[in-house]
């Protein structure tokens, strides 16, 4: 880990350099001092002010921007991830299989073999249970893939032998290990309590060992140029953990916790929640608001929608919380002062938040509040207008809009239907009526990569370029308004906009610097594009070489 970088400061030259400043928003260089922005001006000016010892970072051709945030990362699963087989990009049976089979080889020593990132089409449409398809790459020792959204999961025989699950289990829907008309289990698993009964089989990693994986992934998204993340699945575990690591020093990332509440979760835990905020509430480790699920997701129809699946089968999604419940908590953070956020896919979904949000506004006032919905993935053309009028922030990510696939031919589309299909992902829309957008990746369900994000923000293709021209291409966003969500639009997210988010003199100093100027390329240059350095509250985390 890079931590260079001194109280004298840092002077980052040769660049341009995009503040995210509406009303400054070029400039030529950059100074710190400390952990704060000094300056952002001209060259000469900031060389003038500089003096001695400072630190120069000169980067010809290259662009500074605000540090990058990621609006949603789930960062314990990240770091537990990076253990594990990477299977994004894979979208056949025949790939999956000796994808499975080599990785198998390669690590004899691992009891369980666990996967992450997994499209749904290679598993899609079989003519035998997905168990029975796993079994012919790994037979012999337990096996458990997670699909890219982590909403679904398949395990091998031997896999739901170990969990106690090969007759199914008993658990609420829209959770589910799915059967057979004989009522044994076919290998598919919905939603987190599924997920959860393969997890506790496998077993969990000591504390020890839990800090070393975070610490890794820290280091990883430094190297993307991210300096700050927004959890989305904290519990008070987690907290503790990112205390830990700060009072070590270890810690090279902002983070801001949104504490988990489900529909079993008492009304009470909302004052403990308070109280977190209270005790937790430093620059680098924070917590203000909670996390809820209404739904789930449309690959496997848990989103709710206003009107059935294009599928023929009348399926209109299932609940993961009641919206009495939901509206409820809604009610109860709203008027302890907490913000909250909410996963919403579906049109229903989205609908039904917007409506809890509206009705907590009406029982108490709007105040200072910040609730938020995340994905957005549809919604009906008549809730467009409700985010800027009840100051919700739409929560997005662009790269859930670019499977590995042809996104005109995926199981979403297909399911979503073409008449809905033109409110899908509206990132642009959503920004012309007033809304305040962030962007971020949901990692891991897809890569923490911004540079790979904004491609698919600016030409709605996935990173194979696919389609052609776009699809949906009218909800593309200009490269300002894609890093302006990455930056200004993720700080107003976390109530942070007065210290982070563009840059200038008073500012964190927590900076990004490209190896080239991204305003000059064009968007399918951007993935391949370099970071220069990763700067975080004065210090240089990553630096290139």
């Amino acid at each position: 880990m890079e931590r260079d970088g001194t109280d004298q400061g840092i002077l980052i030259t040769g660049a341009r350099v995009y503040t995210a400043d509406r009303h400054h928003p070029w400039a030529e260089a950059v100074l710190t001092r400390g952990k704060r922005i000094a300056y952002v001006g001209s060259e000469q000016d900031a060389r003038e002010q500089a003096g001695d010892g400072v630190e120069e970072i000169h980067v010809p051709g290259g662009l500074v921007t605000p540090g990058l945030n990621d609006s949603h990362v789930h960062m314990t699963m990240g770091a537990y991830n990076l253990t594990t087989l990477n299977l994004e990009g894979v979208t056949t049976l025949p790939d999956l299989q000796e994808r499975l089979r080599a990785y198998a080889a390669e690590h004899p020593e691992r009891e369980w073999i666990e996967a992450y990132g997994l499209a749904y089409e290679p598993l899609t449409g079989l003519d035998r249970p997905e168990r029975e398809v796993l079994d012919a790459a790994i037979p012999d020792r337990p096996l458990f893939v997670r699909a890219f959204d982590s909403h679904s999961s398949w395990c091998n025989s031997e896999g739901l032998r170990r969990a106690g699950i090969e007759r199914g289990a008993d658990i609420p829907l829209p959770n589910e290990v799915v059967v057979d008309a004989e009522g044994n289990a076919t290998g598919m698993l919905k939603e987190r309590l599924a997920y959860n009964l393969v997890q506790d089989a496998i077993g969990h990693p000591s504390p020890q060992r839990r800090d070393a994986m975070l610490c890794d992934a820290m280091r990883f998204v430094n190297r993307l140029g991210i300096t700050s993340v927004q959890n989305m699945d904290a519990d008070l575990d987690r907290l503790q953990q990112y205390q830990r690591l700060l009072e070590r020093g270890d810690l090279t990332i902002r983070a801001h916790h949104y504490m988990s509440v489900w529909e079993g979760t008492p009304p009470e835990y909302l004052d403990e929640v308070v109280a977190f905020a209270q005790q937790y509430s430093g620059p680098f480790n924070r917590t203000i608001g909670i996390k809820m699920f209404i739904d789930g997701v449309v690959e496997s129809k848990t989103a709710m929608m206003l009107e059935p699946y294009a599928d023929g089968s009348g399926d209109v999604g299932v609940p993961d919380m009641d919206p009495a419940v939901h509206r409820s908590f809604v009610h109860g953070a709203h008027v302890r002062g907490l913000d909250v956020t909410t996963h919403a896919i579906g049109d229903r979904g989205v609908r039904t938040v917007l409506d809890n949000y509206e009705s907590a506004h009406q029982e108490f006032g709007r105040g200072e509040r910040r609730h938020r919905i995340e994905h957005i993935e549809v919604h009906h053309p008549d809730d467009l207008p409700r985010f800027a009028r009840l100051g919700v922030t739409a929560s997005m990510q662009p790269l859930h809009a670019a499977p590995t696939t042809d996104p005109r031919y995926t199981p979403w589309t297909q399911l979503v239907g073409p008449e809905r299909e033109p409110y899908a992902f509206n990132w642009r829309s959503i920004l012309e009526t007033g809304a305040h957008l962030s962007f971020g990746s949901d990692w891991p369900i897809v890569t923490p990569d911004v540079r790979i994000g904004l491609h698919t923000a600016l030409t709605r293709t996935n990173p194979e370029g696919e389609p052609d021209g776009g699809w949906q291409p009218q909800q593309a966003v200009t490269l300002a308004q894609g890093l302006d969500a990455y930056t200004r639009g993720a700080a107003y997210a976390e109530r942070q906009e007065r210290v982070k988010g563009t840059l200038g003199a008073g500012k964190l100093a927590d900076i990004t610097v490209f190896a080239r100027d991204l305003f000059a390329l064009a968007p399918r240059e951007l993935p391949q594009t370099g970071i220069a350095a990763t700067i975080v509250d004065g210090r240089i985390v990553y630096r290139s070489q």
